[in-house]
């Protein structure tokens, strides 16, 4: 008799764990999605404007080059 006692709140308790586990599944998915959807409005994605600015190139010849005083 105790047996069949034990087991049949085993079976209660179990049932009760599986529905809160099932929840408790259910409330972390929800919360997660709504993190990444806030996650994704923080950012704005912005184009950058055309930029048609050139800069002049340079050459090696257009380098000042140091001059170096000899040891004595």
């Amino acid at each position: 008799m105790t047996d069949i006692k034990s087991t049949l709140l085993k079976d209660i308790l179990s049932k009760k764990l599986n529905k809160a586990k099932d929840g408790i599944s259910q409330i972390l998915k929800d919360k997660s999605f709504k993190a990444i959807e806030d996650y994704k409005k923080s950012f704005q994605f912005v184009l950058p404007l055309d930029d048609t600015t050139s800069y002049p190139e340079v050459s090696n010849n257009d380098l000042e080059t140091p001059e170096v005083e000899p040891v004595k």
